[in-house]
């Protein structure tokens, strides 16, 4: 997984969000790939500690980190289900296409 960590590196210089970022490996529930929450003025990414297929992991963080980058002051004051059904809005769109463009731009997988 040395991709990934240098992928963490690479999009916080690359692709930065409007707060510092941290990224962690943890225990989720089955079917849970990842998440991204926001704490103050610190995002957190959580991608799943069982998966264990490379490609995965890096489609989940890229997929987490747009949402950091898109992430609305609205989000903040949502219940649960206000905050699902719009984490995937035309904003998070944008966002997920412009970290995917720069990943496939100018990040080497070796």
């Amino acid at each position: 997984m040395g991709n990934f960590r240098k992928l963490i590196y690479f999009l916080k210089k690359e692709c930065p969000c409007a707060f510092p970022v941290t990224v962690r490996r943890v225990r989720m529930p089955e079917g849970d790939d990842g998440d991204c929450s926001k704490s103050k003025n610190k995002f957190c990414i959580r991608i799943n500690s069982k998966i264990i297929d490379e490609h995965r992991v890096i489609d989940t963080l890229l997929h987490e980190w747009a949402h950091a980058r898109a992430w609305n002051h609205l989000h903040d004051s949502m219940n649960a289900d206000q905050f699902c059904q719009s984490v995937h809005d035309a904003a998070w769109g944008v966002a997920f296409a412009e970290v995917y463009r720069i990943f496939e731009q100018k990040f080497c997988i070796e």
